[in-house]
Order: structure tokens, then sequence, then C-alpha cells
């Protein structure tokens, strides 16, 4: 540890403890004129750092080299969000009704028509159809043809 990675009040603490004399951090305009005048009582008084370090109520503790350490590497989950559950249902070959659409995202009709409408097929380009059902529904899939 150095004189130079303390704080103004501690610095300040370690001159009122050396010179007796009521000194605060803002007694200093710089910092590094708190770290000259320590310096200066330091020669003065032939004092060592770790001395200083107890005026100021620290302790020099002796670190070890800086281990960095590794990198783990996160294995990312692929992230269920409302619109690919949308998209999975519609590439199963028999394709989703609205109202399986709408119990599987929580959205009303008119959202899920919206999504299939403007993000499936506008933004996203997929080729989305629309089919009528033997039960008279309408079943929506997406089609690998263009």
């Amino acid at each position: 540890m150095e004189l130079k990675n303390l704080k103004v009040s501690q610095l300040a603490r370690a001159i009122e403890t050396i010179t007796g004399q009521p000194t605060t951090a803002k007694s200093f305009n710089y910092k590094s004129k708190a770290v000259d005048r320590v310096t200066e009582l330091m020669a003065e008084h032939k004092l060592t750092l770790p001395e200083v370090l107890q005026a100021a109520g620290l302790t020099m503790i002796e670190t070890p080299k800086t281990i960095v350490p590794k990198k783990v590497e996160t294995v990312r989950t692929k992230r269920v969000t409302k619109q690919s559950i949308l998209i999975d249902m519609l590439q199963t070959g028999s394709g989703a009704s609205i109202e399986e659409l709408m119990e599987a995202t929580g959205w009303q009709p008119h959202t899920v028509r919206g999504a299939i409408s403007n993000v499936l097929r506008k933004k996203l380009g997929l080729n989305v159809i629309n089919v009528q059902a033997s039960n008279d529904r309408q079943v929506y899939r997406i089609s690998e043809e263009a």
C-alpha cells in the first residue's frame, strides 16, 4: 500500500495523530499536498509506512499477487419469448388456431393476428399461411414454400 492510495481523510487523520494538531481533510486543497505533508512528517519523525498507516487507523495488509480468475463460459439457454412460442407452434406440421395461440401466449385475438401479420410476415419475412380446417376453424402455419 502506498500513501497515494489513501483517502485525504485518512492522510489528515495520520497527520493529526503524528503532530497532535487538529487536521481535517478540508485543510488540504489537493490530495498531493496531504501526501507531501505525510512524507515530510515521515522523514522528520523517522517513521515507516506501517507506523503512518497505524496512525491513520489502518493496518497494512500484505496481499498476494492478483490472480485473475479464468472466465467461466456460461451456456446461454434459448430465451423463451411469446414470439418464439408463436413461431414454434406455427412450425408444427398441423399449425395452430387463434384459440390455441391465445392460450399459449395469454394474448387477445387481435394481438395474435397482429403479431402474425406484422411481426412474422412483414418483419421476419416468414410465409405464414391460413388454412380452413375441417371443423370450420382457421389454422395458421408456417410454410416452407415461398
